[in-house]
């Protein structure tokens, strides 16, 4: 008998020294930081980026009247407009001499990481006026959060109304993210919801233990949309297509009502995240839209001959990703310069309005 009550009492020592090392390694993991998502790390709780029903057809990125953009590094409060957007009231009244540019976007056309006074749409009208004319208005219709599909749908239902003259949609590589974990169209439903895709079978378990956190990313090589790097590269490149084809839906819609429409991507600028070194495929987006007539910028380059690893801190903030306000001046430069030179229809915009 007492062979086997030895035995017993080193199987329950092994197990309680296992289940007290894993323990201790979840709380190192946890201490640590390793493997936070991005929720995590600023907003202080997992969010799930699959999987959410919401009861319309757009995407709200704040309530009431206050928009408030609170982050480690900084707080930003703002009065959200007659529209809920991060602006001064839009007019909807048409107009001979003021031309209105509406733009559509996610937190880097609203602005985070800066003052209302210092996003790229209002940058963007002030250097449209430089020449001393006022006949520019450019509504900064950014939502954090959003994505290419909301914009289309809040476009059609909603925005036509402020008789835009022009339409430019601004993507970045979270819009394929995006479309991963939402889906395309098929996202809104018949009775007026929206449903996202839904999550791998494993996410209650990657949300609750940092081990398996541990092991989708470090041994599995899994990114932050729980995607293996063969189902990555898979969903990249169906995302472009589908992102694509949403652009030409919008550049239809804007056709339609004789809006002049252009799309620009543009970059995340921090050069020591390897995860952002994925966004490189964002540029094949260009030629699949331009193929289609639209007019499509491409502010990669101009962002990658200006930031440095010594220089890129200035332009955006470390731990956010988000733009600084000296950020968003170049976003705003480098547009305007793209403007006038690739999309000849905002120069004539220019003369008729002038006339």
């Amino acid at each position: 008998m007492e062979p086997k009550k030895n035995t017993r009492a080193r199987a329950v020592s092994i197990a309680l020294v296992c289940i007290a090392t894993i323990l201790l390694m979840e709380l190192a993991l946890r201490v640590l930081g390793f493997y936070k998502t991005y929720t995590e790390k600023m907003d202080g709780m997992y969010v799930s980026y699959y999987d959410k029903v919401l009861p319309t057809h757009y995407w709200k990125s704040h309530d009431g009247d206050s928009i408030i953009d609170t982050k480690p590094e900084y707080v930003y409060h703002s009065r959200a407009n007659n529209y809920g957007f991060r602006d001064t009231d839009f007019d909807t009244l048409r107009s001979e001499h003021t031309g209105k540019i509406l733009v559509l976007g996610d937190s880097f056309v609203q602005g985070l990481g800066a003052p209302a006074d210092s996003t790229w749409p209002h940058l963007l009208q002030g250097y449209l006026q430089q020449d001393g004319s006022a006949f520019w208005r450019v509504y900064n219709c950014g939502a954090s959060g959003s994505d290419p599909y909301f914009e289309h749908e809040i476009l059609k239902d909603s925005l036509l109304s402020l008789h835009p003259d022009m339409v430019i949609m601004s993507i970045n590589y979270s819009d394929i993210n995006d479309y991963i974990t939402r889906g395309g169209f098929e996202r809104f439903r018949t009775d007026g919801t929206t449903h996202f895709a839904p999550s791998p079978w494993f996410e209650p378990l990657y949300r609750h233990c940092h081990l398996v956190r541990l092991f989708i990313h470090f041994v599995l090589r899994y990114d932050f949309s729980l995607l293996s790097p063969a189902q990555h590269s898979q969903k990249v490149s169906e995302a472009l297509v589908k992102l694509a084809d949403c652009v030409e839906q919008t550049k239809m819609l804007c056709d339609q009502h004789g809006i002049y429409f252009v799309v620009v991507i543009h970059p995340y600028i921090d050069p020591y995240d390897r995860y952002l070194q994925k966004q490189d495929r964002l540029p094949e987006l260009i030629p699949l839209v331009t193929s289609r007539g639209v007019c499509a910028i491409n502010l990669f380059d101009d962002f990658h001959k200006y930031i440095t690893i010594k220089n890129y801190h200035t332009y955006s903030w470390t731990r956010d990703m988000h733009y600084t306000s000296a950020g968003y001046v170049l976003f705003a430069r480098f547009l305007l310069a793209q403007l006038n030179t690739k999309c000849p229809g905002i120069v004539f915009f220019q003369t008729e309005k002038k006339s």
